[in-house]
């Protein structure tokens, strides 16, 4: 028999974390730069007036800034710094007369969408004698910031717990509860302390949000020069940025939640709790509260159906308070009566029944949404090795597998109908478990304790930047030098180079294969569109001859890396266009990094899983009740015969 206790099971999840954490590579922050005009490294004939910096979230115009450097790493004064009312993704740099030289621009910004800083430096060359290696910019990496992973535990444990809790008031020790005459009072007893962790959580997490703010307040007059107000910076963080919004709605949502709870609490008191229009907006307000913490998590950052991917987040939370919150809850209500009493079956029956049936609907949601947000998340399954964040979530996903397999064992203990076969199977007499029930409170805490790491695990991952992006999705075999494709009787060959993102040379070779040839051609034209993120609507450029049947185009089409559909148009006179379609990956930054395991997208495939989950959750829900029915009444069928048996042998 496995001696399992709280000590090991404490020991085992630390492990966990520490494989995920321990020797991390440095994480950059979640407003990442995604191009620049000039590009990166660039060398320029003419110096440009104005820098054009691209990034992948709304950016603050209050809080973000930009510093210019020579190759001497002396400060150039920057004419004026904007971020474009049009495009809050975009920062303009307006420069000063340059002379001939390297220069470098360091950047720091913050994500209008989490609230996190993000920092870094484009190098470019005016001038035709240029030297990039004489620039060496300060690093924008920064370590896995461990102090914000632990103020997010506590704001993740305490709105979970808070939400959870509730539901486990109304949902399972509600005055609607199943439970015996002979516990009814002892569910009362439960109720009450339910609600005051609920009023206890509501109040961490009101100062846990106190403390976001300080944590807050306190980077960005790191990023400002010294003397600055604080109070000044308070108030304009809370009253002109987006963080700011969300984090007083949510401040303002928990006092009213705490509100509610204390009447509710009250009213328990006297006895007269009941499921009321109060219970019905303290429910939407928690849903509210959970809403708003994922409007300011990752999936508001998106750019494709973000409304889908904050709804689904929404849900995680919600599976995850009810399982994690709820089992906490009800351990706090329940276990201090269990210890007491001899009768500790009944009311671990009458108290766990009623949540299994709430667990597994929380656990099959959970897996569903999760799996819908790894895709979202996380580009590939490169991505999810080799990125901090992916490893962080591989090891959240092993914490909340083992805290399942407690969960199950649990489940036989309070149903020994569900083992019932496989103690057929292994001769064991009617009633047998693998662990005897009187464990069951030691599971219970070992469940938990696994569940709060998870949180933790939560915690690191939203303070860490996303495993998406282009140099996740394209390996250097991907990128192409020339493409070619027959339409009709034209051979149509594109070819752009640089090919990275930005500014790009674009030659087409447009030659028919009939001689003579059936008409001129006229124009070329080539049409792009990238195939990722909505852009908006495809740009298109005509390409001039420059000696026959080659053409040549210049600009900027290509403005992000990754992968691009490109229409080839050759137009000719009193013939039909003859139109090629490409498909084209554009290089992302630097050097492309090589195929561990895959680099194909993991989104389409999570995505049709969770779907598949989803529409099977009911129907899982209503097999897993049968079968449980079923096996039920066989067991305590074959119990009592059993019994029966030993009475007559023994009269």
């Amino acid at each position: 028999m496995i001696k399992l206790t709280l000590k090991k099971v404490c020991l085992l999840a630390l492990f966990v974390l520490l494989i995920t954490g321990i020797n991390a590579p440095p994480a950059m922050a979640h407003a990442s730069l995604i191009r620049s005009e000039p590009a990166d490294s660039a060398s320029l004939t003419d110096p440009p007036q104005e820098v054009r910096l691209w990034f992948n979230e709304s950016i603050s115009a209050r809080f973000s800034s930009a510093q210019l450097l020579d190759v001497n790493a002396q400060p150039v004064e920057i004419t004026h710094i904007q971020v474009d009312p049009t495009d809050p993704t975009l920062m303009i740099l307006t420069l000063p007369r340059l002379s001939p030289g390297m220069y470098s621009i360091r950047w720091k910004v913050l994500s209008e969408t989490d609230g996190h800083f993000t920092q870094g430096f484009v190098v470019f060359g005016v001038g035709a004698d240029t030297d990039f290696s004489k620039v060496t910019p300060p690093r924008a990496e920064v370590a896995l910031p461990w102090a914000e992973a632990l103020i997010r535990w506590f704001n993740f444990g305490g709105l979970l717990a808070l939400v959870g809790s509730v539901g486990v008031a109304y949902l399972v020790l509600g005055p609607g509860s199943s439970a015996a005459a002979a516990i009814a009072n002892l569910h009362q007893s439960a109720r009450q302390r339910v609600l005051v962790l609920a009023l206890g959580c509501g109040g961490l997490a009101l100062l846990v949000g106190f403390g976001l703010l300080l944590w807050q307040i306190g980077s960005l007059l790191e990023t400002l020069p010294t003397g600055v107000s604080t109070w000044a910076v308070s108030w304009q963080l809370l009253s002109q940025t987006r963080w700011g919004f969300l984090w007083l709605a949510r401040q303002g949502v928990l006092l009213a939640v705490l509100w509610l709870l204390h009447r509710q609490h009250r009213a328990l008191a006297a006895g007269t709790l009941r499921f009321s229009p109060f219970a019905l907006l303290l429910s939407l307000l928690l849903l509210a509260l959970l809403a708003i913490q994922a409007f300011s998590g990752h999936a508001a950052a998106l750019a494709r159906h973000a409304t889908l991917a904050v709804l689904t987040d929404v849900l995680h939370l919600l599976a995850a308070s009810l399982w994690v919150g709820g089992l906490l809850a009800l351990a706090v209500g329940l276990l201090p009566l269990i210890l007491r009493r001899d009768d500790s079956v009944l009311l671990i029956r009458a108290g766990w029944g009623p949540f299994s049936r709430l667990a597994v609907l929380s656990v099959g949601l959970l897996l569903a949404t999760g799996l819908y947000n790894t895709g979202r998340q996380v580009a590939s399954i490169d991505a999810l090795i080799t990125n901090i964040y992916g490893q962080i979530l591989l090891g959240k996903m092993g914490l909340m597998l083992l805290a399942g397999l407690f969960g199950l064992i649990n489940s036989m203990l309070l149903h020994p109908g569900l083992i019932a076969p496989l103690a057929r199977w292994l001769r064991r007499p009617p009633g047998w478990t693998p662990l005897p029930v009187t464990r069951f409170p030691a599971l219970v805490l070992a469940e938990i304790t696994v569940g709060l790491a998870a949180i933790f695990a939560t915690g690191l991952i939203t303070a860490s930047p996303q495993a998406r992006g282009p140099e996740y999705e394209v390996s250097p075999a991907e990128i192409p030098v020339i493409a070619n494709q027959s339409v009709d009787d034209m051979l149509i060959t594109f070819a752009a180079k640089p090919n990275r993102p930005g500014q790009n040379v674009f030659a087409v070779r447009a030659v028919s294969t009939r001689r003579p040839p059936p008409a001129d051609v006229l124009r070329v034209i080539l049409r792009f569109t990238f195939a990722g993120d909505d852009l908006g609507s495809t740009t298109a450029v005509d390409a001039i001859e420059i000696e026959p049947g080659l053409y040549q185009a210049g600009g900027r089409q290509l403005s992000l890396a990754g992968s691009w559909q490109v229409q080839v148009a050759v137009r000719r006179r009193g013939v039909e266009d003859s139109v090629a379609h490409f498909n084209w990956v554009v290089a992302p930054p630097g050097a492309a990094r090589p195929v561990v395991i895959s680099n194909r997208a993991l989104e389409p495939v999570l995505t049709i899983l969770a779907a598949s989950l989803l529409l099977l959750l009911p129907l899982g829900s209503a097999g897993v009740w049968l079968f449980r029915r079923r096996v039920s009444d066989e067991f305590y069928g074959q119990e009592a015969a059993h019994s029966a048996g030993v009475e007559r042998y023994a009269n």
